[in-house]
């Protein structure tokens, strides 16, 4: 049920990312799914939702995935020196991933739309973190 839910999100990103909006939503729904799941396979998720992204977005094949692997990885080696599920290194973890991710890739306004991110990333770890404790998808 969680890779199923987790799929759906990832979809709705994918759409949203390639068409409507340039804040990186794919990078947000992958935070907090390792954050929250704690599986391995979101590694294998997120490098093919990057080759998708790549494609769909017309960039260089591999640009995506490979920084979402680097940051993922990043973001479970610090997991085991803080805590993880709390809402300031959510807060401040997506914020820098979503910067630098706007910087690398030339996007305008990434201050603005690194705010916009982390509390996006923040609702949605809440949200999912409620959604596994009400339906008892742990891990």
């Amino acid at each position: 049920m969680q890779w199923f839910f987790l799929f759906l999100l990832l979809f709705i990103a994918l759409i949203l990312e390639s068409t409507i909006t340039t804040m990186p939503l794919v990078l947000i729904i992958l935070f907090c799914a390792i954050i929250v799941f704690r599986k391995s396979g979101v590694f294998v998720l997120s490098f093919f939702s990057g080759l998708i992204l790549d494609s769909v977005t017309l960039q260089t094949l591999g640009k995506s995935s490979i920084f979402f692997l680097i940051f993922l990885t990043a973001a479970l080696l610090y997991g085991r020196k803080f805590e993880v599920q709390s809402i300031p290194f959510v807060f401040l973890f997506s914020f820098l991933g979503s910067t630098m991710y706007l910087w690398y890739f030339g996007y305008q306004y990434i201050f603005i739309e690194g705010i916009v991110s982390a509390g996006i990333a923040v609702g949605l770890f809440l949200c999912t973190r409620y959604i596994v404790n009400m339906f008892d998808l742990k891990p």
